[in-house]
């Protein structure tokens, strides 16, 4: 009896388990729960991470802004950093971390918890993540830290990418639920199926 590699399922399956699943958006409460009990993550004030009010950020829809979490338990960000710390060049990294602290106190004094927050999402100390909402929904959401690929991955798969809107900019990510030609899409549905949500 040989143990064969289960095959992938084909993008018609996904779209079928899809189609079959509930709705894709996710209610607000249970997103804000996965964060704050899966991840330890707590919220704060959303102002810190963007002085200048999400202006100059295109991958944020300002209008549907609703809350940042941040994440700063050493145990789950040594989680999140294991197969970041393994591609990692250590010298290369001494480097960075040596320049984000010398640069902390350029610039404008009442930006420093913003760059604070900034070189310790640089340097793995800190995952934040804004989520925005369309109703009682979560529609969307931008992780940053380089220890966030697997939360981002994790978000995907519960929530997609959002749906461009006609005031959005047109730099994505975005996705068109239902259109196989998408690539945002089917990566979503990949996502979904490896987590076990669809």
């Amino acid at each position: 009896m040989t143990n064969a590699p289960i095959p992938e399922p084909t993008v018609d399956e996904l779209i079928k388990r899809w189609k079959a699943t509930p709705a894709l958006r996710p209610n607000a409460q249970s997103v804000r729960d996965l964060l704050t009990e899966d991840y330890k993550a707590y919220k704060i004030p959303i102002r810190l991470m963007e002085p200048d009010g999400f202006e100059h950020d295109e991958e944020v829809r300002r209008d549907l802004i609703d809350s940042l979490y941040t994440v700063t338990d050493p145990v789950v960000l040594e989680n999140l950093l294991a197969g970041y710390r393994a591609d990692e060049d250590a010298a290369e990294f001494a480097e960075e971390t040596e320049f984000y602290w010398r640069e902390l106190f350029d610039g404008d004094i009442d930006e420093l918890p913003y760059r604070v927050m900034s070189a310790q999402h640089a340097l793995g100390q800190r995952v934040s993540i804004l989520l925005e909402r369309e109703g009682t929904s979560i529609a969307g959401f931008k992780v940053y830290g380089i220890a966030g690929d697997q939360l981002t991955e994790r978000l995907i798969a519960l929530i997609g990418f959002p749906v461009r809107r006609p005031q959005d900019p047109e730099d994505g990510p975005y996705m068109r639920p239902g259109d196989r030609s998408d690539p945002a899409f089917l990566e979503y549905l990949e996502l979904a199926a490896r987590h076990g949500l669809i």
